[in-house]
């Protein structure tokens, strides 16, 4: 039987998250999540000042007149077991660019 990880995302956000040559690439700040029978899974992480406005549901442009940008993460190119310091599985240019 496979056994599942309990996460609680609180535990996660804000997070700075390095790449695996120890660089910063933003702060962890939204999750996207898809619900499976009771149970919710990350399918995506958001990275940077956009996953926060996405998570708040602002949109910075509408506010100050500019765009802020951030990162899209798969749920296999993070590595959260050690939720202290997540870090990438791929290069930071392997990430999808989210403009909000």
């Amino acid at each position: 039987m496979k056994r599942e990880r309990l996460l609680y995302v609180d535990e996660l956000l804000g997070r700075m998250v390095v790449a695996g040559n120890y660089h910063p690439v933003g702060r962890l700040e939204e999750f996207h999540c898809e619900q499976r029978g009771d149970y919710f899974h990350i399918v995506e992480f958001v990275i940077g000042p956009a996953g926060l406005m996405d998570r708040l549901n602002v949109s910075v442009k509408a506010l100050f007149g500019k765009s802020r940008g951030g990162k899209v993460a798969s749920w296999d190119q993070l590595d959260i077991s050690d939720r202290e310091h997540p870090r990438l599985t791929c290069s930071a240019d392997d990430l999808v660019d989210l403009e909000i």
